[in-house]
């Protein structure tokens, strides 16, 4: 048998943002009402090359296919002329245990079901009127949560703060050609924005909890291994609504887990992404965060709907 390798070009057309929404959203609901099977995540990490790697693997009750994906992020390579983020997902049947085929997507779909999933808690967590959005991040998940954000609602301003300030005028470039009316920010006049999105790879809090006092509502998305950390722990004593895309994984290395182990939170007060999105919030009024750790439910639902898109068949 000749295992089909489905390379990026493919996967770009076939992966609409409405398709990997639909899947993202399916597979947070899915994984809230216990209906997936995910393990918990293998993580590597490179310290000396500035990189980091983890492989997923996930489940959903019920599809014809499972998946296991390795994804990489080794942030120096843009000096090398190489992309931060690569990847492959292996998709197998879940009756015969076969593969079924190979998504070369270079990391790609890994990155839009991460957009996915924090535009879709943002969106729902965030109040209708609110359009002042700010992003922590300079590198292309910042970009693809306003991207993606912008998708589900118009976004009047949006802030962009990054450790680099030529790479955060950069990205409110491209933003602008996106036709988002982005510009770069100071550190504090972005975390006083309604609404605060984090996506870096930082291993401290990008700043106190005081700074986010304007803050209606957070999601941090960078904290996805363990030693990473985006949000001051004291941030989740204030939150009225905490919401987690996976429990066991955030509280293992999610920034709702160092709020846990710092005693600014209980470790049962968190809840579901997916119930949010399957029942919608009363809540949009009071403080949120939102932690997100990427779970492997939304690789394979992402992976399932791409082969459909394409045509592969099923080998069982």
């Amino acid at each position: 048998m000749t295992l089909p390798v489905i390379g990026l070009p493919e996967i770009r057309a076939a992966a609409t943002q409405q398709l990997i929404i639909d899947s993202v959203r399916g597979a947070l609901i899915a994984h809230a009402e216990g209906r997936t099977s995910v393990p918990s995540p293998l993580h590597l990490a490179f310290p000396d090359a500035g990189g980091d790697c983890h492989v997923k693997a996930g489940h959903v009750t019920g599809s014809p296919h499972f998946t296991v994906k390795v994804a990489s992020g080794f942030y120096r390579n843009p000096q090398l002329g190489l992309p931060t983020n690569s990847g492959v997902m292996l998709v197998m049947d879940a009756k015969t245990g076969q593969p079924v085929a190979v998504l070369a997507d270079g990391g790609w779909l890994t990155a839009w079901r991460t957009a996915a999933a924090g535009a879709l808690i943002t969106h729902a967590l965030t109040a209708a009127d609110v359009q002042d959005v700010a992003v922590l991040g300079a590198g292309l998940q910042a970009r693809l949560q306003i991207e993606w954000l912008h998708f589900l609602r118009p976004l009047a301003v949006v802030k962009v703060w990054g450790r680099n300030a030529e790479a955060a005028e950069r990205l409110s470039a491209q933003l602008r050609d996106s036709g988002i009316n982005a510009h770069p920010a100071s550190l504090e006049e972005a975390t006083r924005s309604a609404c605060v999105i984090t996506a870096t790879a930082a291993t401290a809090p990008l700043a106190p909890a005081e700074d986010f006092d304007a803050a209606n509502h957070v999601t941090a998305i960078g904290a996805d291994m363990p030693g990473k950390k985006e949000l001051p722990p004291a941030l989740f004593r204030r939150a009225a609504t905490i919401a987690t895309d996976d429990h066991i994984q955030c509280l293992e290395h999610g920034d709702f887990g160092n709020a846990v182990r710092a005693g600014y939170s209980a470790p049962d007060a968190d809840m579901a992404v997916g119930t949010i999105l399957r029942d919608g919030t009363s809540t949009q009024t009071a403080f949120s965060i939102a932690d997100l750790t990427g779970i492997g439910a939304a690789d394979a639902t992402v992976a399932v709907a791409i082969l459909k898109a394409v045509g592969v068949p099923r080998t069982g």
